[in-house]
């Protein structure tokens, strides 16, 4: 086989389209690849003008490419698009050379065209691609499997402070806090084994310092072997979310704390009108049967005395009662009467021990006492503060044990005077004990309960201690163990001429 022969079998062997023309644009060659990808057979193109494959709005372009030829020019991969037979346009890239005779003289145009299509379609969708990421509101970072950052979209910009030309070319650890390193470790791990991560919540370090609340998303990038040569990382800032979320937390946990108190504030009420019936129906009966007992005549004089002595126990406990409930009534309006006075606090500490003592005396009970030489002069309604002392002590007493032991100590301290009442009897326990001091709430609200009373008591002593500018709290070890209430009233300023 000649050379001719050789070079015509190349040429008609070749993937690109390989055809010749004339100065004047005549077809003179045609290969399959051309027919391929034009859809014209060379029977039919041969002797046709080139202008049958260019389309319309092109024709100004092929003018001036065949007049760079006919200058000796060589046109080298010069991207356009052709008309195929069936009105298709072909994206190709030309390389356009003149055909010289012995002489070297321009004889003829050599054009090779490649199909493009592919290459465009691709180069479009990368183009797309990018435009995607660069107006994404979310941040999208690739970076290589040593974690070396490759890309940095405006959002990322945004986000983290520092640039694509700041960013790209460093670490991704850029971002990442020190405490959260070792994520950074367990993602590349699970990307080299193909792994997507989704939707992971962490967090993110900006170029001035500021921590931002971030969820990721993080694929694996390939090749086009289909190795993996990197990571695609889609990052979104919760901080916003995130502080949504805690406000709903912090409202749910609100509303089931304040349901749970409600629920036990009903109970409480609903267990409080229990022992008020109980209360009030226990002392009723005695004064009833006792008066009954009297009216039918049949009781003796030593009867006659003890019934009359029971009505009047009776009476008294309901009249306490009754006291008690409406001070709570005047307390809940805002009427609760106060006499103040300037008054020497030991006076109404002896006064609350007389009431007491016989009651004390009554389970042998000893209630030792502590009370300064000096005065200790306070602004104050005599009876009402003899009341908080009434309650407190008759608290001691009630819950002491037979031959058991309370202390009242008064003195006076920082200001204050300071009233501290302890017994050695049931003690309080650490649940009850933040709510001794609330209106509806007893440790045992039962009517089988072993000690009777409201328990507004302790109510009415913080209020009337409050009410005089002062303070009540309680301790206790615990149950079986007993407990101290300590009362804090500010002291009186001196009295003209130094009196108490």
């Amino acid at each position: 086989m000649d050379a001719d022969a050789r070079l015509a079998a190349i040429v008609e062997s070749s993937h690109d389209a390989i055809y010749s023309i004339t100065l004047d644009g005549i077809v003179t060659s045609w290969n399959r690849a051309a027919h391929a990808l034009f859809g014209w057979p060379a029977a039919a193109v041969i002797g046709q003008h080139i202008s049958l494959i260019i389309p319309p709005g092109h024709q100004a372009e092929e003018e001036e490419i065949l007049a760079r030829v006919r200058r000796g020019e060589v046109v080298d991969e010069f991207d356009t698009v052709r008309l195929s037979r069936d009105g298709r346009l072909v994206n190709v890239s030309l390389t356009i050379s003149p055909v010289r005779d012995a002489a070297g003289h321009s004889v003829g145009i050599s054009n090779i065209a490649r199909d493009i299509s592919e290459r465009q379609r691709f180069d479009d969708t990368r183009a797309r691609l990018a435009a995607i990421v660069e107006s994404s509101d979310d941040v999208i970072v690739s970076k290589n499997l040593d974690g070396i950052i490759t890309s940095w979209n405006v959002a990322a910009e945004r986000m983290f402070g520092w640039s694509a030309a700041e960013a790209v070319g460093r670490h991704i650890t850029l971002i990442i806090p020190e405490d959260r390193l070792a994520e950074e470790d367990e993602v590349i791990a699970r990307i080299r084994r193909g792994e997507r991560v989704e939707h992971f919540d962490t967090i993110r370090r900006t170029k001035d310092g500021r921590l931002v609340d971030v969820s990721i998303t993080v694929s694996p990038v390939r090749d086009s072997r289909g190795r993996i040569v990197g990571a695609s990382k889609i990052g979104r800032d919760i901080t916003e979310r995130r502080r949504l979320d805690e406000e709903r937390r912090q409202l749910l946990a609100s509303e089931r704390t304040a349901r749970e108190a409600a629920e036990a504030a009903n109970r409480a009420k609903d267990e409080f009108l229990a022992v008020v019936s109980h209360e009030l129906r226990t002392p009723l009966n005695g004064v009833f049967g006792w008066a009954r007992m009297l009216q039918s005549g049949e009781l003796d004089a030593a009867g006659r005395e003890r019934a009359v002595a029971a009505i009047v126990r009776g009476a008294s406990a309901q009249v306490r009662l009754i006291e008690d409930l409406l001070d709570i009534s005047r307390i809940v309006t805002g009427n609760f009467p106060l006499d103040v006075e300037r008054l020497d606090l030991r006076d109404v500490v002896a006064a609350a021990l007389d009431t007491v003592r016989p009651a004390a005396a009554a389970k042998a009970i000893v209630i030792e006492t502590q009370t300064p030489t000096d005065p200790v002069p306070v602004m104050g309604a005599a009876d009402r503060l003899q009341q908080v002392l009434w309650n407190l002590l008759m608290n001691a007493v009630k819950f002491t044990p037979r031959q058991g032991r309370a202390r009242l100590a008064l003195r006076s301290s920082n200001g204050n005077a300071e009233i501290t009442v302890t017994d050695s009897g049931e003690g309080i326990a650490a649940d009850v004990l933040p709510h001794v001091f609330e209106r509806f709430r007893q440790e045992d609200s039962s009517s089988t309960r072993a000690h009777a009373g409201l328990g507004l008591g302790l109510t009415l002593v913080r209020h009337v201690v409050e009410l005089h500018g002062g303070s009540v709290t309680a301790e206790s070890p615990g149950k079986g163990h007993g407990a101290t209430f300590v009362v804090r009233l500010p002291l009186a300023a001196p009295a003209a001429g130094g009196a108490a």
